[in-house]
């Protein structure tokens, strides 16, 4: 997918949380395991986690540090 604000590549990823531990990020089809939480890979600061566990497929720019993530809310 190409970014809208760079118009560079951006990488399909998963970001995750169980309310254990930070919530996430990592490229590719499957969520971070314990030892990636371990040593902080895909930490992401500016999201609150609760109790409950998610997974979200999105495309990250690591160029401008934008996500992406496709949703639909139902009422």
């Amino acid at each position: 997918m190409e970014c809208p604000y760079c118009k560079r590549e951006m990488e399909k990823g998963i970001l995750s949380g169980d309310g254990r531990a930070n919530v996430t990020w990592k490229a590719g089809d499957k969520k971070t395991g314990g030892f990636d939480r371990f040593i902080g890979i895909g930490r992401l600061t500016a999201v609150k986690s609760t109790l409950t566990t998610f997974t979200v497929e999105t495309y990250f720019c690591p160029f401008c540090k934008k996500m992406i993530i496709d949703t639909d809310i139902t009422n």
